[in-house]
């Protein structure tokens, strides 16, 4: 299994990305990275990419990591296809590991106490287990356009959406009964979500006492039962936000609360904006460019940054065909 190390001595730099829809058939064009990663998160399936020299089936909620000087080609035609896709550069020389994740584990768990070390390791294809806060991020991400600010936010955004999928995947894998526990308290919330709940009846059907679930809730995800339970319902309503052209009052009931101006009130102490603030600021994307994946020219902010990058992304000397 080959991981991808990525060190956040620096941030990462961000460099293009978009999202891409198409009823197909449609096949990915061929396309070789020069110098910079790519991110594919796959919302309908099958994508079909040959990658160097493997094929690969990207399912839904699936991510896809696209080293430098690789060439990545569509074997297959897709139907129905939809994606985000973003690329970015290190500002460190990365590696490729040829491991498996159980020999790797113990690696990150010594990390997890080694706050000097700033190295993450990513797997180059895994599927989300909740794909939701991937999907926001990677939207607001998108939605960015400040090329006039002297601080590049995407940067900063990039670094935290690989930050947040290194802990998702390490911590679905960790293998501690405990945390095992409180992912499946999790699940029934989402599955059972329509439903008024409450702390007691959730406790009762984990088969907890409600301080010993509550005391886990703010172990592992930092909020209590009762707000884990308010976020899960803001988070429906920032995807159908972002993903329809619902009324914020069709939103609100979507999302699982029975009054509008509720919701409103809660979003906004949540999220910082109102329904509509937040609506404005993330539908802004670069939505189905013809070409997918535009060639431009590598900014200059990211050429002064990284010194080993060959200029313009050209293909070094040992490596031409």
């Amino acid at each position: 299994m080959l991981f991808s190390t990525f060190t956040l001595s620096k941030t990462l730099l961000f460099y293009k990305g978009g999202e891409f829809k198409d009823e197909g058939p449609w096949q990915h064009k061929e396309m070789f990275h020069k110098g910079d990663y790519e991110l594919i998160f796959c919302i309908n399936e099958p994508l079909y990419l040959e990658v160097g020299q493997q094929q690969l089936v990207l399912h839904k909620n699936e991510i896809l990591i696209v080293p430098p000087f690789t060439k990545m080609v569509g074997y297959q035609k897709s139907t129905d296809i939809d994606f985000y896709w973003l690329h970015f550069f290190s500002q460190q020389p990365e590696q490729l590991l040829n491991v498996q994740a159980q020999d790797l584990f113990p690696r990150v768990q010594t990390k997890d106490t080694d706050h000097t070390d700033k190295e993450l390791y990513l797997p180059l294809v895994f599927k989300l287990v909740d794909a939701d806060q991937t999907t926001i991020l990677i939207h607001q991400i998108l939605s960015i356009h400040n090329e006039l600010s002297f601080i590049e936010e995407r940067d900063y955004l990039v670094s935290a959406l690989l930050i947040q999928l290194y802990n998702t995947y390490w911590h679905n894998f960790d293998p501690d009964n405990e945390s095992s526990r409180i992912d499946n308290v999790k699940e029934w919330i989402r599955a059972n979500i329509t439903n008024d709940l409450t702390v007691a009846e959730i406790a009762d059907k984990v088969h907890l006492n409600p301080d010993y679930l509550t005391r886990l809730f703010k172990k592992y995800t930092g909020m209590s039962t009762l707000k884990y339970l308010n976020h899960i319902k803001i988070e429906v309503a920032t995807l159908l936000l972002i993903r329809t052209e619902m009324s914020i009052k069709e939103i609100a009931y979507n999302s699982y609360f029975n009054d509008p101006k509720v919701f409103m009130r809660k979003f906004k102490a949540e999220m910082g904006l109102s329904p509509s603030e937040y609506r404005k600021c993330n539908n802004s994307i670069h939505l189905n460019n013809p070409h997918v994946d535009p060639q431009i020219p590598i900014p200059k902010r990211i050429a002064d940054s990284i010194d080993y990058i060959p200029e313009n992304g050209s293909l070094p000397e040992t490596l031409q065909p």
